[in-house]
């Protein structure tokens, strides 16, 4: 008898887990300035958009993209029909030219649009926006930064280096005395660090370029969110696979969609 009873109430228990993971109406986060939404439909199409950052690129900017989703288990699977891309790449040029006592530092944002198969199709170059580099080591001393317009000094400012204030892309100055063994770059535009080995010593023009790559056919594709509950979704997966859940460190109210209750909402 206990067995039944077991039996019976098993498919109870599973439909009312599937009702808790109702996704179908709107989901937003409003912070400082800037706002996310994400509207599931019914017929598993989505609508993102967001006047924040940007769902791929470490910038803020205005953001519009429909797609497809599915549902895994508590997890939600945006573009899951869609083959993953690489949105970043980076590559260091050098060359002997002119002086052997000046120094001169290129550096590029390249800015490329590809199609639904991967083929490309136009780029724009454009300036950095706020680069920092320095040769050999990462240490505060070495760090110069390059900018079209100086550092907001302020209490969430952190450390600022010495400043190049320039609209152009390619600075010079005097070659440091010590041989160069490689150069360090950082920006948001890379989404972080990254050390690139000099081959040659001798060289005096150095290019950086940092490609920010757009795909037409879209630029959420097999991304993933967490539901915590029928009106929590939780939207930042680290790179081990873990979201962050209602930490003040990791971002807070950005990390987390909440539903937008409407009057027709149960």
């Amino acid at each position: 008898m206990r067995i039944f009873i077991l039996i019976l109430f098993l498919p109870v228990f599973a439909f009312c887990q599937q009702q808790e993971r109702n996704i179908i109406g709107v989901f937003s986060t409003d912070g400082f300035m800037t706002s996310t939404s994400i509207k599931f439909n019914a017929d598993s199409t989505f609508e993102y958009k967001t006047s924040g950052q940007h769902p791929v690129f470490f910038r803020w900017e205005q953001f519009y993209e429909k797609g497809r989703w599915a549902l895994s288990g508590d997890t939600i699977l945006l573009n899951p029909q869609l083959p993953k891309r690489i949105f970043v790449q980076s590559d260091l040029f050098e060359e002997q030219t002119g002086s052997d006592t000046t120094l001169i530092l290129t550096f590029n944002h390249v800015k490329r649009l590809f199609d639904s198969a991967g083929k490309f199709i136009s780029a724009d170059t454009i300036q950095i926006d706020r680069l920092d580099f320095a040769f050999n080591e990462w240490k505060k001393k070495n760090i110069t930064r390059v900018a079209p317009d100086r550092t907001a000094r302020c209490t969430f400012a952190g450390y600022i280096p010495k400043e190049v204030i320039t609209g152009e892309r390619t600075i010079s100055g005097k070659r440091p005395p010590e041989t160069l063994r490689s150069i360090f770059i950082g920006c948001y535009e890379l989404q972080g660090t990254k050390e690139f080995l000099i081959k040659d010593p001798k060289s005096n023009h150095f290019t950086f370029n940092v490609y920010s790559n757009y795909y037409q056919d879209g630029m959420i594709r097999q991304r993933q969110f967490l539901i915590k509950n029928n009106n929590v979704i939780y939207t930042h997966q680290n790179k081990d696979g873990k979201f962050d859940k209602d930490n003040i460190w990791s971002g807070g109210a950005y990390d987390r969609l909440s539903r937008v209750k409407t009057n027709t909402s149960k």
